[in-house]
């Protein structure tokens, strides 16, 4: 068996990963292609503690409870994806989960629960808007703003009057 690959440089629109027999990649030369092959699979001692890392780790996922889902979704809206062919997206709750329990797992340390920019504070306030009560919506996020305005007595008079004075006589 040949060990040689045929790589071959290509102008065409920008493509990655593998599209029938063929592999596509990009580097700062620019694009290219090479025929799929299967690779030798060793199965180290590591190789296969990262593997199980991986799988113990997806697990977990489906033993969070759905107010711990709903927060790692929504801390997961404001994260971004690696930028692969120019373009980027926000990540799920299972991929956010999956990327900070694994590089916790990978290093000996504790795994988490909730993302580790969540607050107890943050806790609280999904947990009430997990209570859909009177209205039946749906969650929003982790945290809600409101904004309010004190209505003082006559102010359709005052918008009136400023109206007026912003006119041009005449107008």
């Amino acid at each position: 068996m040949n060990s040689t690959r045929l790589v071959m440089k290509v102008l065409d629109i920008p493509r990655s990963g593998k599209r029938g027999g063929r592999v596509w990649q990009s580097n700062r030369y620019g694009q290219y292609s090479y025929p799929a092959f299967i690779p030798f699979n060793p199965r180290t001692a590591a190789q296969v503690a990262v593997r199980g890392t991986f799988g113990a780790v997806s697990a977990r996922w489906r033993t969070l409870t759905e107010e711990q889902r709903v927060i790692w979704c929504a801390v997961a809206r404001t994260k971004r994806s690696k930028p692969r062919l120019q373009q980027c997206g926000p990540l799920t709750g299972f991929l956010l989960f999956v990327k900070i329990n694994v590089a916790l797992a990978n290093r000996g340390l504790a795994q988490v629960d909730l993302p580790p920019e969540y607050s107890q504070a943050s806790q609280r306030i999904v947990a009430s808007l997990l209570y859909t009560g009177k209205f039946d919506q749906p969650p929003v996020g982790p945290t809600l703003f409101l904004r309010a305005n004190k209505l003082i007595v006559g102010w359709d008079n005052v918008l009136r009057q400023l109206v007026a004075n912003a006119l041009p006589p005449g107008g």
